[in-house]
């Protein structure tokens, strides 16, 4: 086993949680850091009409990256119950499909957002003066679509296996160049906000070369490695032998988790629309909110795939008397420090959009919506953990299912009655997350508590 593989089928659980989680951690803040300068210099270099263009298209960018980011949970899912189960003739067959779902799967996705940008950006009511701006930024953004599902599925077997360090290294690279790009371009190209696309488009694509690079061929030798004990024998059901059937079940699997994203992601833009109507100062502080919110949900987003891959490893090792302790130490380790980081956002948040956006009306519209939504964010850590979990099980339809009902409808229920009654503003917009989160939070501990595993938990990991 590699030093930077973490096995959770045995030993104590909460040290390899946080070994696992840091470097996910430190990834996405890595992402965060090179996606948000394409806002810093945006918003400090070409103004706040280019930021509300960039903001005013980065939905649809989310939208396009959860389908694709669907597969890659399907993929990881499966490769997880392979490793545990300690089958490397399993995981070598999974490996040998992601370059060419990646081409294909992401290229088409690629190729339908290019052509569709225009249509859903006026249907979102995106303002006149940005238009053309946030097409000219997606429709190169999107060039960046194959390299990010490649990026996404290598890096979900890696995770796998428990390794998050070697993503992350790919990802400090990748955003180095990012950010010395947004430079350059905006420096020596007309149109800055082009430059700034262009700018992830060439930094998407080394960090996946370099870690499928990696994942190929890592230390000279397999690029996938058994644990040191002889390899086992997975049920074909989980992991099946033919490669078309490992396809048709990673889309099984990964297809419900991108249409949920999807799903989110379009509530999100019905939300957007009804930003847009507050106007450039509105949509500038949502779109920084949504980059500062990161801060919060990065941690929760990384508990989330521990919690993933913790139950695909012992569902696929058989230790499923191991799988609620581990998902009980993950809620626990979340909760407290999602909320330590959300009352220091409270605090000290005007810091934090002063980076994005110096001016005082987007600030102040940014921390109004700050002061609805953080004092219960630290919910969301049980919805992340509980949604992977039962995703591991198989059950990927059921909370697609969920989401469907409690995001998407329930919060373009919330934002048409606001409008009806006429009290849609900046603070009733941002209501919408907080009672959606609490409400499905609910919903998926209900479904959990019936997936009981048929040993006994144990009383202790660590």
């Amino acid at each position: 086993m590699r030093r930077s593989e973490i096995d959770f089928t045995s030993g104590g659980i909460y040290k390899k949680i946080v070994l696992f989680i840091l470097p996910i951690i430190g990834a996405y803040l890595i992402q965060q850091a090179y996606n948000s300068a394409d806002l810093i210099f945006a918003g400090n270099r070409l103004g706040k009409t280019a930021s509300a263009a960039i903001g005013s298209s980065s939905l649809i960018v989310v939208l396009a990256i959860g389908l694709c980011g669907g597969l890659s949970v399907g993929t990881g899912i499966l490769f997880s119950k392979a490793y545990g189960a300690k089958d490397l003739e399993a995981q070598k067959r999974i490996g040998s499909v992601v370059l060419i779902l990646s081409i294909l799967f992401g290229g088409a996705v690629m190729m339908a957002g290019m052509l569709l940008a225009k249509p859903i950006l006026i249907l979102m009511q995106t303002p006149q003066d940005i238009l053309d701006m946030g097409v000219g930024y997606i429709r190169i953004y999107f060039l960046s679509l194959i390299s990010m599902m490649l990026f996404n599925m290598t890096a979900g077997i890696l995770r796998g296996t428990g390794d998050s360090l070697t993503p992350m290294i790919f990802q400090i690279i990748s955003g180095g160049i990012n950010v010395f790009l947004d430079w350059l371009f905006i420096t020596i190209m007309p149109d800055g906000i082009i430059g700034v696309a262009w700018a992830t488009v060439i930094s998407q694509t080394v960090a996946a070369i370099g870690t499928y690079i990696y994942f190929r061929k890592g230390d000279k030798k397999l690029w996938v490695k058994t644990h040191d004990e002889e390899g086992g024998k997975i049920d074909p059901e989980e992991v099946p032998e033919e490669m078309g059937a490992i396809i048709k079940k990673i889309f099984s699997l990964g297809l419900p988790v991108g249409f949920q994203s999807m799903l989110v992601t379009l509530s999100n833009i019905f939300i957007q629309a009804n930003i847009n109507s507050l106007g450039v100062d509105g949509i500038a502080a949502f779109t920084a909110y949504f980059k500062v919110e990161l801060f919060m949900y990065y941690p929760i987003m990384s508990l989330g795939q521990a919690a993933l891959f913790m139950v695909g490893q012992n569902l696929g090792a058989k230790k499923t008397e191991r799988i609620r302790p581990s998902v009980a130490a993950a809620i626990k380790i979340g909760i407290p420090l999602v909320a330590a980081i959300s009352v220091v956002m409270l605090f000290f948040g005007a810091f934090v959009y002063r980076i994005f956006n110096p001016e005082a009306e987007v600030i102040k519209y940014g921390m109004s919506i700050m002061y609805v939504t953080a004092p219960l964010y630290w919910t969301y850590v049980i919805l992340e953990v509980l949604s992977n979990s039962i995703r591991s099980y198989g059950k990927t339809k059921t909370a697609m299912l969920v989401t469907l009902i409690l995001f998407a409808g329930a919060r373009a229920a919330l934002l048409g009655i606001y409008n009806a009654a006429g009290i849609l503003n900046i603070y009733t917009i941002a209501s919408v997350f907080p009672i959606t989160w609490v409400v499905t939070v609910f919903t998926f501990y209900i479904i959990w508590k019936k997936l009981r595993p048929s040993e006994k938990s144990l009383r202790k990991l660590n």
